[in-house]
Formats: structure tokens, sequence, C-alpha cells
């Protein structure tokens, strides 16, 4: 998806726009499957790459006529690597990639689960090492072949969603004197906060959920109803804990959460979209002290990371601080970008080798 503001453009645009266009040609194409076929601003920052916006015609009908006709077209500009970042979110781009159209296929993490697809039509999947299992574990979850980006950086270059001045980026309108009347939540007690949609919420969550309120009679219990993002981000800020959704768990909306500074418990599951709090949590230098008290390994913890920051002032202030304090290692990762163009290269169809000085790097075709 390649629309302004969506998560997968959110998170994939730091990195694509900075890829080293001396190495690098890039072409964009949106498959406009939702009617909205504006592209995403970042597809525009270099004049050199190219932009195609498609989307079914009334003529586009029988026989996979439009899959064979955008496959054709994709077909001819014989590129060297094509990349899906969400293969499984669009029946568009399902279905394009059941097509060996370029040399290297790639599906990525715009969609954490994998294509289905023969390696010999979609060759590599390329995710996380800080939000994976081991690799021998993590390979099963997959058809493709495990490509893993470093276990000890951010692996994205992230821009900031909240702007100097407590305004929101997404929207562009401020939440600071935003109240909790305002919001609709309790004026005096203190609450929890879940904002993940509602088909995250398994029937595992219920578990969790109760248990928090169980423990602490006193606690409000706040889920997901769909708020402009200035009133999302005033959510976070007056919620004593936000709590990670489980087996599927937040991405876009831990980040929020941590550049608010304020505590996520979270329980990492076993599949990769349930365990991106994990690896945000694992990769900004917070005090071990704080992972711990964010970092549940069984339900039971999970409801009791939850319930003492809920209810011990001292603890939660704290861990407060050290998300404040940490926060900005989240964002303008360069290591990233410098680590996507190594993953992109290790895997395309042209070897690397060097000739003449120590520092001169040649691109050589395989045949």
């Amino acid at each position: 998806v390649l629309t302004e503001g969506h998560s997968n453009s959110e998170s994939f645009k730091g990195v694509l726009s900075r890829l080293d266009r001396n190495i690098f040609e890039v072409t964009y194409v949106f498959l406009a499957e939702q009617g909205d076929t504006r592209i995403a601003d970042f597809t525009k920052e270099h004049a050199a790459d190219r932009r195609f916006v498609w989307t079914k015609t009334p003529g586009d009908v029988g026989n996979g006529a439009w899959t064979t006709k955008w496959g054709n077209k994709i077909a001819s500009w014989k590129m060297d690597i094509i990349f899906y970042f969400d293969l499984t979110m669009s029946t568009f781009a399902r279905r394009l990639g059941m097509q060996r159209l370029a040399p290297v296929q790639v599906n990525s993490i715009g969609h954490p689960i994998t294509s289905g697809h023969d390696r010999s039509v979609v060759q590599y999947y390329i995710s996380w090492a800080a939000a994976e299992l081991k690799l021998e574990e993590s390979q099963a979850h997959y058809t493709e072949e495990l490509k893993l980006m470093p276990s000890d950086i951010v692996y994205m270059y992230y821009d900031r969603r909240v702007l100097d001045g407590e305004i929101s980026r997404m929207d562009k309108m401020p939440f600071g004197g935003l109240t909790r009347s305002d919001l609709g939540v309790p004026l005096k007690n203190h609450f929890y906060l879940c904002m993940q949609k509602p088909f995250k919420f398994h029937p595992e969550v219920d578990t969790l959920f109760c248990g928090i309120m169980t423990k602490d009679p006193d606690g409000w219990l706040v889920l997901h109803q769909e708020q402009p993002h200035h009133r999302l981000l005033a959510l976070y800020r007056e919620a004593a804990v936000v709590l990670d959704s489980y087996p599927a768990g937040g991405d876009t909306t831990t980040r929020e959460v941590i550049e608010m500074g304020k505590p996520l418990v979270t329980l990492p599951a076993r599949l990769l979209g349930g365990r991106w709090s994990l690896g945000y949590l694992s990769n900004i230098g917070l005090k071990e002290d704080t992972k711990r008290a964010l970092i549940a390994s069984t339900p039971e913890e999970y409801v009791d990371l939850a319930v003492q920051l809920g209810t011990d002032d001292t603890l939660r202030e704290a861990v407060e601080a050290d998300l404040r304090e940490c926060s900005s290692n989240l964002f303008h990762r360069e290591e990233a970008v410098a680590a996507w163009q190594e993953m992109f290269l290790e895997i395309s169809p042209y070897q690397r080798c060097q000739e003449g000085s120590e520092n001169e790097e040649v691109l050589h075709e395989e045949l």
C-alpha cells in the first residue's frame, strides 16, 4: 500500500527514499485496490524514480486479464528485484506475486506473514532478527528463505509522528489542550489503554485484560474506538499503562507510545506480528530494569507487570523517564538504510567483486 500516511508507507519511506541512486534504480508501482489513487509523497523525492498507479478498469475482466496485462508490463521492464513489502495485504499484489516477473522476488514485513508461494516464485522474506525467534525456528514460519536484518539495530529509518508543540504530524492537529473530559475517559481513576484494531483481539487477550481488572479493581480499561490521530496521542498521554494486544501486537502504535514516553506492556508471541514491541524495546537503549518492567514472558507476568505499573507511581515515573530519555534512538537511523542496501545487494542477481583499489566496488551480472 503506497498511500500517504499508511502504516507501510510510514515504515518504508525512510529507507526507500534514501537508497543510493548511484546503485539502485527505483520504480514504484501502487496497486490502487481501495479506490484511493494518491501515491505517497516520498515516492516523488527523486526525479529519476518511476511511479505507476494502476487500478482495474471495466475492461479488465475475465480470465485474469488485468493480472496478465500488468504482469507482462512489469516483466518487460526487466527488473533485477521485485520487492513486495506487503504482498499478502493486497489481493492485487498477491495475484501478481504468483508470477515470476523478475530474477529475484521478495516479500517483507508490511504484512507479517509468508506469501505461501514456492521459492521458485518468491525467493526471500526479509524480516528483523530482533522481532523473530532464532532463525532455525522462525524459518519454519515462511515458505520463502528467511533473510534477517541485524538484531542489534532499529531496522527502519523512522520519522517522528509528534511535532514540537504537541502537534500530530499525521493530521496536523494540536493535542496538548485536550483533557480527560474531552477524551471521554475517567476523570480521576488511572486507566489502562489498548487502541489496537479489533482484528488483533483474539480470545487469549480476554484472560489478560480480565486478570488486570481483577487485580486492580480501581483501574479502568479503555479499548479501541477509532480516533483522529491527535486524539489518539492525547489518550496515550493520559493513560497510566498502554497494553499491547496478543497474539497480534502493535508496530506503528508501539512506536507512537514509545515516542510519547509512556509504558507499554507486551507479551511477545511466537510469530512476527506479535513481536514488534519486543524488538523496539530491546533496541533503543533502555535500562534492563525498564525492559523487565515492560516485557513479559508469560500471561501471568503480563498481568502482574501491567498492574505494578498502573498502581506504583514511583515505578511508572522511573519507566517513563527512561523511555523519554531513549525514545530519540528510535528515529532517523542511518544504519538501517545501510543494512537494507547491503541486503538488497546480497540477494540481487548481481554479484559484487573487488577490482583495483581496496574501496572500489564493481557489480557484475550473474549469468
